[in-house]
């Protein structure tokens, strides 16, 4: 069977592809480290291939001249990565939370290697990355991911276009949204520290020979587990609401291009 394929056709297809697999490099898990680079190419290739099938993608044209042409795949690669980045913004949120929760309890010089990341993190930063990424799965997360990929084309031009000033603002604001999310995730627990924290200034305001630092320690951990458990439900509801939003968010940083 001979497939008879256009240089049109070609030119689109690595338009695509280039996207595509900027959005791969950079998306939550499927981006980490630990996978397999074959793994990522192969399947930037097979999305690419289905992708380039819908009529509305099929029919965009592809600049003629090599610049030009150039120039369009490097602007497609950038809005594929600026996709996936904005996509791992809450697994940056819930690391940020890790951080700020482990520093409050005490935890924050149990430091371990992250798989994810191959960089040490605390042990809680750990629970937090494990918790996002199994509620990313569970949610459909990554089909969610996809199809935003795929409505992207509808949005943004295969061209240097898509490669616009309100793009990269967009982007830029949902990178800093990253230090207020890990703020609300952590909220409950560093409020509880920090009520025990006045308490025991108080105590040893009444009782100055009462050692508060030897005993702020293991209270503060126990504190602190019993306040990650409790917020536990509140925590994955949270972490829900915001893998629900992200097709929005995604859609938002390609429709003003």
């Amino acid at each position: 069977m001979n497939v008879d394929l256009t240089s049109d056709e070609i030119s689109v297809f690595l338009l695509v592809l280039a996207r595509v697999g900027g959005v791969i490099v950079s998306a939550p898990i499927i981006g980490d480290r630990q996978i397999p680079r074959p793994i990522k190419v192969g399947l930037a290739v097979v999305l690419s291939m289905v992708l380039v099938q819908v009529p509305s993608i099929r029919a965009m044209g592809a600049p003629v001249a090599i610049l030009p042409f150039t120039m369009s795949v490097i602007a497609q690669l950038l809005v594929g990565i600026a996709i996936g980045f904005v996509a791992r913004t809450i697994f940056f949120a819930v690391q940020t939370a890790g951080g700020i929760v482990s520093l409050q309890i005490g935890l924050s010089i149990a430091a371990v290697l992250n798989p994810l990341t191959n960089e040490a993190d605390p042990i809680l930063g750990q629970l937090y990355t494990i918790m996002v990424g199994m509620t990313f799965l569970a949610l459909n997360g990554d089909a969610y991911l996809v199809a935003s990929v795929a409505r992207s084309f509808d949005l943004a031009p295969l061209s240097t276009s898509a490669l616009s000033p309100n793009l990269m603002q967009s982007a830029a604001g949902d990178v800093l949204t990253v230090a207020e999310l890990g703020l609300q995730i952590a909220m409950p627990i560093a409020a509880t520290l920090f009520a025990s924290d006045l308490l025991l200034g108080v105590v040893s305001r009444a009782l100055p020979q009462l050692n508060v630092f030897v005993l702020s320690l293991p209270l503060n951990i126990i504190l602190g587990l019993m306040a990650i458990i409790g917020s536990l439900a509140a925590t994955v509801l949270f972490l829900g609401n915001q893998v629900s939003d992200m097709p929005s968010m995604l859609l938002a940083l390609v429709r003003h291009v």
